[in-house]
């Protein structure tokens, strides 16, 4: 995540905290490569590729030594496994969306409770949840928050920031939709005096 760099945090901190010096919402935004292992996808594909070799070979009308035939098959299983198991682009183009939806709204609720997001005093916690290889922006909302914004406003939240995957660079469109919607945490969850800040803006959680 080379694009996602030390230059990129710092800008994220200071965008986190616009919207939390504005509002007393709690922000936390974490990004993963990816929400799924899908070790499944390399096996199937490899599996496929090593029938239609034996096929070709079976019904061919070129005569085959049956030990490179073996060996033939064997060979493109691994070899296939082995490619789709290092190109996430493949994995992409296998995975069914409604697959991938779900891994990363499992993650994301994962994350939500591990980190403690959910325990802010106000229940105003929001996670921005980014996961790169599914090209999905999944945002979970504490039960005070989710409340306090109008149904409309979280719709529309969450379409707009489906669409960063579309940008050229993802990090800088990323930073540029939290200052955009910075006004819509600071209408309908104004700050308050003597707001502490309940989590921490670099929260890093693995599962």
């Amino acid at each position: 995540m080379k694009r996602f760099d030390e230059d990129f945090r710092t800008k994220l901190y200071d965008a986190i905290k616009k919207i939390e010096d504005n509002s007393l919402t709690e922000i936390v935004v974490i990004i993963k490569p990816s929400s799924g292992k899908y070790r499944d996808i390399p096996v199937w594909s490899g599996a496929i590729i090593a029938g239609l070799l034996y096929t070709f070979f079976m019904f061919s009308h070129i005569e085959f030594d049956v030990y490179l035939i073996y060996a033939f098959t064997i060979l493109s299983f691994f070899v296939v496994w082995s490619l789709v198991s290092a190109t996430n682009f493949i994995q992409k183009l296998f995975v069914k969306k409604s697959r991938k939806q779900k891994n990363v709204e499992i993650r994301a609720r994962a994350i939500f409770q591990k980190g403690g997001i959910r325990f802010t005093q106000e229940r105003i916690g929001v996670l921005f949840y980014v996961s790169l290889l599914e090209k999905i922006v999944f945002i979970l909302p504490d039960r005070g928050a989710e409340h306090s914004i109008p149904d409309e406003e979280w719709k529309n939240m969450r379409s707009d920031f489906q669409t960063i995957f579309k940008a050229d660079d993802i990090a800088a469109e990323l930073l540029q939709k939290l200052d955009n919607w910075q006004p819509v945490f600071a209408k309908y969850i104004p700050p308050v005096e003597n707001d502490i800040n309940e989590l921490p803006d670099d929260l890093e959680v693995n599962l």
